[in-house]
């Protein structure tokens, strides 16, 4: 039955299984062996769930556009960046007649499917209420249910969206309970209450009042639980409660007590790093259990065998029917404790100025220690690229030209399994269309006039066992997109002039500034190729998507070029806030060359507001803005004043030249609100 879903209803690429599919059928109508749900709400991975979060900076209807934009493209719930899936609660609408109805279903039951909602054709009309506590969202629509897919009725005397949550941690729960017997002292590291809630009960409840739990949260959890029943909940599971920076393992493990202080440590912590410390606080001989296979359980088992702890390294199981039973019991003994919960959404806290670059905080020991960031976006960005680098799959990146596209390949090379193989980069924009066979797949002796007499080797050959980079990746001819298919499909290739085929064993990774789907959908890129070659998206946000990361960038670059140049040069608050507010076209490439010019031509020992719009704006002193023209006593210059008759010179040039208050305030780096106030306030 699997089979014949699967090729039912995957519309693009064929012969996959639904889960990895680019695209599903979601139409309404029902084969034999289906059911269709009529949509309640939607638990999303948290994983995923933050991500989307993260990209539509928290705002309720930029998050709902962005789910219904993901179902509308894939006519699922499924984004293979994140491996955001999720579960479905709802009605059944229509049973089919080979549908294997193991929990004797009928219409009107209100059920949830207990499987991956990326595996199911989705349907979604509006999406009416998001729960960031929960990971939730309340749509109406339908899903289509297999017969292969676990299906659970609703308990009335449960909280639904409790029990949702508890049916995300993929079986765990009911392993950690298998686990915990015999054993005393317990660790739970995450990033969310309500989650370490759940593991800390299951544990008291398996053990008893007999146990020792701490409950380590990261200390930039934003969701806080308030209310009565829920003090009492942590006070009954938790022995001991700490908000730490857990990508600090070091100091973290040393305020818990030391190294090889626990029996059983459980990470549900959706942050790449926090691993390490469970390694550490865990006694050798004891169990790290991993809440769900999105947290990095290899690369725990690789910081376990590289330091030579002896460790029981678990995740989680395939699915059992146990589990629900076991998770439905649970939240019934919790329910209680949840009525008057209430959930308070705080601010992050922001990394310490010593901080910068954050990434270096954020990655630990990862190749990324030049990729500076300060915002949430580029958080989730890179926390992506960490962990799809361990995985030997394509990947291709979009994003404007000047956001660091090459960085980013570089970085997941690094961290890869061929990171000490080669790495070949080719901009395919640049490469002749007579020559770009010859380059990409090499050619034998003879093959043309001009060729070398022993032949050459081409990028790919090159690139065997390593990654090959094949930057702009929208400029490759359709010719060659047919033959770069074949080598990507059948593992090899044949020199021009050659008749013997060569085999290859390449990560490709590419990346682009164009809009493939589009060109796909016009004929300008096969279809075929870019399925392969978009196993795994990555977008990289423009910088005007994230100023907050502009200042980080600055405090970097001065210290680069300082260095090179042999200057020490800060910059004015006053000047980094101007540059803030540029549109930066060409984002990070083009503030780092406008900072390596300021670092040159600067006269004065740090970089001023003035320095910044003689490079940025150097048309407007065309005009006579000069310093002639700035308030001056006999003495000592004010600079407030100086200041204040500079901005209003240029604020009249601009508009004299522009002619209108928007071209004017885009020239110089301002909002029009901003330049509209400030002429009122000049009187111009």
């Amino acid at each position: 039955m699997s089979e014949t879903y699967g090729i039912k209803r995957v519309l693009e690429p064929k012969n996959v299984l639904p889960t990895s599919a680019w695209k599903l059928d979601n139409g309404r109508n029902i084969y034999p062996d289906e059911i269709r749900v009529s949509i309640k709400r939607i638990h999303l991975e948290g994983t995923g769930f933050k991500q989307i979060c993260t990209e539509s900076n928290d705002d309720e209807k930029k998050i709902k556009q962005n789910i219904m934009d993901m179902v509308i493209r894939r006519g699922k719930l499924h984004n293979p960046v994140t491996d955001t899936g999720g579960l479905i609660m709802g009605t059944v609408e229509e049973i089919g007649s080979e549908y294997a109805n193991h929990g004797s279903l009928k219409t009107g039951d209100l059920i949830i499917c207990n499987a991956s909602a990326a595996s199911m054709p989705l349907h979604i009309e509006e999406i009416t209420s998001v729960n960031k506590a929960f990971n939730q969202i309340e749509a109406k629509g339908y899903a289509i249910v297999h017969s292969s897919i676990p299906v659970v009725k609703t308990p009335e005397d449960v909280p639904v969206d409790m029990l949702m949550f508890a049916f995300d941690q993929s079986g765990t729960l009911y392993r950690l309970h298998r686990l915990v017997k015999g054993k005393k002292k317990f660790l739970i590291v995450g990033n969310s209450m309500l989650t370490n809630l759940l593991y800390g009960y299951v544990i008291r409840d398996t053990v008893g009042k007999n146990c020792e739990i701490t409950c380590l949260l990261d200390k930039r959890v934003s969701l806080r639980l308030a209310g009565k029943g829920m003090d009492s909940l942590i006070s009954n599971v938790f022995d001991e409660v700490s908000f730490l920076d857990i990508l600090r393992p070091m100091e973290c493990v040393e305020k818990l007590g030391g190294e090889s202080l626990f029996d059983l440590s459980v990470n549900c912590a959706e942050i790449p790093g926090a691993e390490t410390i469970n390694i550490l606080a865990t006694k050798p001989g004891g169990t790290v259990l991993f809440a769900n296979l999105i947290n990095n359980l290899n690369i725990a088992l690789y910081i376990t065998e590289s330091i030579s702890k002896s460790l029981e390294v678990r995740g989680a199981e395939g699915y059992l029917e146990k589990y629900d039973e076991f998770d439905v019991d649970i939240v019934r003994k919790m329910a209680g404790y949840l009525e008057d919960a209430e959930f308070i959404e705080e601010e992050h806290i922001e990394p310490d100025e010593e901080n910068y670059p954050y990434n270096q905080v954020l990655m630990g020991k990862s190749q990324a220690e030049d990729f500076v960031f300060r915002s949430k976006a580029m958080q989730s960005v890179l926390e992506n690229i960490i962990k799809i680098s361990k995985y030997d799959c394509n990947v291709i990146i979009f994003g404007d030209t000047g956001v660091g596209k090459e960085k980013v390949a570089n970085i997941i090379q690094k961290n890869s399994d061929r990171k000490m193989q080669a790495f070949v980069k080719i901009n395919c924009g640049a490469i002749s269309p007579n020559l770009i066979e010859s380059e990409f797949f090499g050619y034998e002796k003879g093959a043309f006039t001009g060729a070398n007499a022993g032949g050459k080797k081409g990028y790919f050959e090159l690139a065997n066992n390593g990654v090959i980079f094949l930057d702009e990746i929208g400029e490759l001819p359709l010719e060659m997109q047919a033959k770069l298919l074949r080598a990507i499909q059948d593992g090899e290739f044949y020199r021009v002039g050659g008749t013997a085929p060569v085999k290859t064993n390449v990560r490709i990774i590419s990346a682009t500034n164009r809009n493939l789907e589009k060109f796909v959908e016009e004929g300008k890129f096969r279809r075929d190729l870019y399925y392969r070659l978009n196993v795994v998206p990555i977008k990289i946000p423009p910088l005007a998507e994230r100023p907050e990361d502009i200042p980080a960038l600055i405090n970097y670059f001065l210290l680069k070029y300082g260095e090179k140049f042999g200057l020490k040069r800060g910059m004015a608050d006053s000047a980094v806030e101007y540059l803030q507010q540029q549109q930066w076209p060409g984002n990070i490439r083009e503030l780092e060359n406008t900072v390596q010019r300021l670092m040159i031509s600067a006269k004065g020992e740090d970089i001023i507001l003035m320095d910044v719009m003689h490079e940025t704006h150097p048309e407007l002193f065309g005009a006579g803005v000069s310093e002639g023209q700035l308030n001056t006593s006999e003495g000592e210059i004010d600079l407030q004043s100086a200041v204040e008759d500079y901005e209003k010179n240029l604020i009249r040039y601009a508009c004299e030249k522009y002619g209108s208050t928007r071209k004017a305030a885009s020239a110089i780096g301002i909002s029009q609100t901003q330049l509209v106030r400030k002429k009122k306030k000049y009187q111009i």
